[in-house]
């Protein structure tokens, strides 16, 4: 999509840590590179847009990644972001299985170096690292049991399964749990996602 925004006198860098599907997007406009934002060097100031989708929350230290992703864009270039916040998921009607499933789902993540509320971070981390005309959307969606996002809920959860029993989680619940997110009278709130944006100063 970048690729034909930008046109023929344009180029895309795509950048991830696993490039198995990002490799057939290469074109004479598109470079796919393996790349540890933690680690790697970027190009300084030389993009438009940088855009990171889904990764800060993933990432320590965050600000320090962000910082990297913001000396990338050229002064005047725009940094975007999408970041969630799962502690908002809430399912109805409540359900006392769900809900230790759930708990113990956040604190597996905290455990392996998530920040699943980095959503409600972002746009602070955007200013600190030093961008102005920061500007987010905040948004919260609700979904049938059974449905595309509740699936994939139900994905992440069994994901992190092994991590939930070491914290006390008991299989037959996670069971239940995911259960609860097929059946059609459930409804569940998906995660609020937070899609921000802010430009480098052209002085920075």
């Amino acid at each position: 999509m970048l690729a034909e925004r930008v046109g023929s006198t344009g180029s895309v860098l795509a950048v991830d840590l696993d490039v198995s599907l990002l490799d057939e997007l290469a074109s004479d406009r598109v470079e796919v590179r393996r790349h540890d934002l933690l680690s790697d060097q970027l190009p300084e100031g030389e993009f438009d847009l940088v855009h990171a989708r889904l990764l800060l929350m993933f990432l320590s230290p965050r600000l320090g990644a962000l910082q990297r992703l913001v000396s990338a864009a050229r002064p005047g270039g725009w940094v975007a972001s999408i970041a969630p916040d799962f502690t908002t998921v809430a399912l109805s009607p409540p359900n006392l299985v769900w809900q230790r499933v759930w708990s113990r789902f956040l604190d597996a993540a905290m455990a392996g170096g998530w920040d699943p509320a980095y959503g409600v971070r972002l746009c602070g981390d955007l200013r600190a690292a030093g961008l102005v005309e920061v500007h987010a959307d905040h948004i919260s969606r609700c979904h049938p049991g059974g449905s595309l996002p509740c699936r994939l809920l139900s994905l992440t959860v069994e994901r992190l399964r092994e991590q939930l029993i070491l914290l006390g989680a008991d299989r037959s619940e996670i069971d239940q749990a995911r259960r609860l997110l097929e059946e059609p009278g459930t409804t569940i709130t998906s995660p609020t996602i937070c899609v921000a944006h802010g430009r480098r100063p052209s002085r920075f």
